[in-house]
């Protein structure tokens, strides 16, 4: 701000000079006070603002380690669970089934061929005695007071501490599962199948889990005892005790373990060994054992150096604040000379820069100036100094005055810069007027030595100028310094105006990219779990097929072999028409015609089911398919098909479902990704009927060829006779997270990730319309090549 010191106002009296010093030292010392106040206040709201901030920081942290424990026991479940299965489904296999050595060694030996994880496998008799594939003989040694034996002759799959081999003399982790003569896990076990894995793998795997310098996992059994840490001498086993955790010497280490081994989660602060230490520790599902992850104390609160150093660095800036204030007030007594002066242009600053409006803060200076200095005009105008004309476009003028606004110039070949700037007359006239002989109300008349025209710089093209003119002479110094300040301060609201108005372009532009970034990473979130179930599904039905299809294969045969064998009883029958009492008595008991009768039927019975199960693998596997980067040809009415055999436990016996299927070609897209919009339409249409409480509930499906100038298209009509949807939300039912289901019932992405399949990635359009009859009907629109190659045909 301009140094206004000794500023003379026109029509304003000047304020004393003279002050009472007692005045001024009482406003001193309370200056002084409120500087006290304020700076214990902001010191207060600092320290605890750190507390709280530091408290949020190292909660989130402490969360992060939690989570990455969570994640990795969660990871090892689904390890042990899988080999479960694995081993389960191997005993009920027909060669284990057997119980006979010679049959299962060959067929065990290829099993650890295929899962490499196991270390070996053993065939238990029931009274203990087993053979193993490390010896391939019967071992001498007996398993019977064996926990994992014991638990799986009794029915249970199970997986035991680690122990060691009473013929090898390895250390492993014994996985065992019970073995039934009929396969259906029905009656008292014939033997048992064990698995064993090295416990060097389990370390292995517990090993990984890592969270930076310093840190290391290890799992405890629940008896507290060591089966996995970084010092081999605190670990034990079965047959090799070691001390348990529990009666540890160590207070903290002794809760902890009492906490890990109650399958307690969470994550504290301890101190081990004389180190203080973060342990993060979960429970496993599958086995009673417990993992705990041991991290520095400095490790994990690293992240809290930049916060601390913040802090300094606040306290800093506090401290030079506090030592500014105080030489302010020094310097304040110093000017409080000008203090009424600066006060009357202050008080315009202020209404100035309340506002980042542009017409606001120029109409308040305008109309404040006028009032102030009781000026005959002030306007604002843009002065184009390569049209040499000057935009007036804010303007106060006293009363019984007209406002002159619009665009001017001069008449003259003289400069109009030069002239404004030396106060000279100018006569400037309206733009839109041709003639010479325009009314002379219509000009603009400045005055010789009458007027100020105060330049304005800022970062444009144009040039402000603020104009202030009198019928008096005008422009003195004190005026001249009053009006400069004015522009000086009017230049930085303009500037800042300007900035505003990009800020909020930037803010509207910031905010779309928001929500564009959360809704991509909501796709790439459905996408990879659709990718995910995609694999799932894909193996299910591999592996579904491969019993299927041999059941299936082999019902043909059965029928044949039945066949015969009715034919050979009935050729008994006719050469031996009277049979043995016994044989006669028999047949009565087991009604042999109804048997030969229902044993036809329960053939096609299973026929039939086999048939079934294998279209539900094959909709599965075409669901299923994974798109590699290019689109391929293929049968829309296939995709549709599926998916509504698929949802077919939805449908039961509630909801009709109207097939109208034109003739159509093969298009070219992605067939998953097509298949997830089926499943998305039909999956909301069966809510929506579902939720309704019409007594006949439809579902139509239409398709037919389009023809269109771009190229031929398949429509696909998906509608259904439900509670339809309102008018207000039809506009954001494609909006990303938009859901008019309860909470916990739909995320909203359904329809947004559909909508970009169907038009991003597939160039096609889709839409929702209302049918007169009610409902909804959604319209898809799928182009069968793309625009080259439909372009290119002939």
């Amino acid at each position: 701000m301009r140094n206004l010191k000794g500023l003379q106002l026109p029509k304003f009296s000047q304020p004393s000079q003279k002050k009472s010093s007692q005045g001024w030292r009482n406003r001193y010392l309370t200056l002084f006070l409120i500087i006290g106040g304020i700076t214990a206040t902001i010191s207060g709201t600092v320290v605890i603002s750190y507390e709280i901030v530091q408290g949020l920081i190292l909660d989130k942290l402490k969360q992060n380690a939690l989570l990455t424990v969570r994640r990795e026991s969660q990871e090892i479940d689904w390890w042990l669970s899988i080999h479960k299965t694995e081993l389960k489904t191997i005993a009920h296999t027909s060669s284990i089934r057997s119980m006979d050595w010679s049959i299962v060694a060959p067929y065990l030996k290829l099993e650890l061929e295929r899962i490499q994880e196991f270390y070996g496998f053993a065939l238990a008799e029931p009274d203990g005695s087993y053979y193993t594939t490390k010896i391939g003989t019967r071992s001498h040694a007996n398993i019977k007071d064996r926990k994992y034996f014991q638990k799986a002759i009794a029915g249970e799959t199970y997986i035991s501490d680690p122990s060691v081999s009473r013929n090898i003399n390895v250390t492993f982790v014994p996985m065992t599962t019970p073995i039934f003569a009929n396969g259906l896990n029905t009656g008292k076990p014939i033997g048992v199948l064990i698995a064993t894995i090295s416990i060097e793998r389990l370390t292995q795997l517990i090993s990984l889990l890592k969270y930076g310098e310093g840190s290391y996992a290890f799992a405890l059994n629940s008896a507290g005892v060591p089966i996995v840490h970084p010092d081999p001498n605190l670990m034990g086993n079965i047959d090799k005790p070691a001390p348990s955790f529990l009666e540890a010497k160590d207070p903290n280490l002794a809760k902890l373990a009492r906490q890990m081994t109650n399958n307690k989660t969470d994550i504290e602060l301890i101190k081990i060994d004389g180190q203080w230490v973060y342990v993060a520790y979960v429970s496993l599902k599958e086995v009673d054992w417990s993992i705990a992850l041991v991290i520095p104390r400095s490790q994990l609160e690293k992240e809290l150096k930049a916060l601390n150093l913040l802090v300094t660095v606040l306290s800093i800036l506090l401290g030079a604040a506090i030592l500014a204030a105080i030489i302010l007030v020094k310097v304040f007594e110093t000017t409080r000379i000008r203090a009424e002066t600066e006060a009357l242009l202050n008080r315009l600053t202020k209404r100035i820069r309340a506002s980042l409006n542009l017409d606001e803060i120029l109409d308040t200076t305008v109309e404040e100036l006028g009032n102030m200095l009781q000026l005959e005009r002030v306007s604002f105008g843009w002065y184009n100094r390569h049209q040499k004309t000057l935009e007036i476009s804010w303007e106060y003028c006293s009363k019984g005055l007209q406002k002159r606004l619009g665009l001017f110039y001069l008449d003259s070949p003289i400069d109009l810069a030069t002239r404004l700037q030396h106060s000279k007359s100018v006569r400037l006239s309206p733009v839109n007027s041709h003639s010479r002989n325009s009314q002379e109300s219509e000009h603009l008349k400045l005055k010789n030595l009458c007027y100020l025209a105060i330049p304005i710089f800022i970062n444009t093209e144009r040039q402000g100028y603020l104009l202030a003119s009198a019928k008096r002479k005008f422009g003195g110094k004190d005026e001249t310094q009053l009006l400069q300040a004015v522009a000086d301060q009017l230049a930085i609201a303009i500037t800042q105006s300007h900035l505003y108005t990009q800020t909020q372009e930037q803010v509207k532009l910031l905010d779309q990219t928001l929500t564009e970034l959360k809704r991509t990473q909501s796709q790439l979130v459905q996408s990879e779990k659709m990718s995910s179930l995609g694999q799932l599904v894909a193996g299910i039905a591999h592996e579904i097929n491969n019993p299927v299809n041999f059941i299936y294969g082999n019902i043909t045969y059965a029928n044949e072999y039945i066949k015969d064998f009715i034919k050979i009883l009935n050729l008994y029958q006719q050469h031996y028409p009277e049979p043995a009492l016994e044989i006669q008595q028999e047949i009565e008991v087991t009604d042999l015609n109804f048997i030969i009768e229902d044993l036809r039927r329960i053939l096609d019975s299973m026929k039939q089911g086999a048939e079934r199960i294998r279209l539900i693998v094959l909709s599965l596997r075409n669901f299923s398919r994974l798109d590699e980067g290019e689109k391929k040809e293929v049968d829309i009415h296939e995709g549709i098909d599926n998916t509504l055999l698929l949802l077919q436990n939805r449908l039961e016996d509630k909801i009709t479902v109207v097939k109208s299927y034109s003739k159509l070609p093969k298009a070219e897209c992605y067939p998953g990704q097509l298949n997830q919009v089926f499943m998305n339409l039909f999956s909301n249409a069966i809510d929506a009927l579902t939720s309704s409480e019409i007594p006949e509930k439809i579902i139509s499906v239409k398709t037919a060829l389009l023809e269109k100038t771009e190229g031929r298209f398949v429509t696909i009509a998906i509608a259904d006779n439900g509670p339809g949807i309102s008018p207000e939300i039809q506009p954001k039912i494609f909006d990303p997270f938009f859901t008019t289901k309860p909470v916990g019932k739909g995320t909203g992405m359904g329809l947004a990730i559909s909508y970009q399949i169907v038009t991003e990635v597939h160039g096609g359009k889709i839409s929702i319309e209302t049918p007169s009859s009610g409902g909804v009907e959604v319209l898809v629109e799928i182009p069968i090549e793309d625009r080259v190659n439909a372009n290119n045909r002939p």
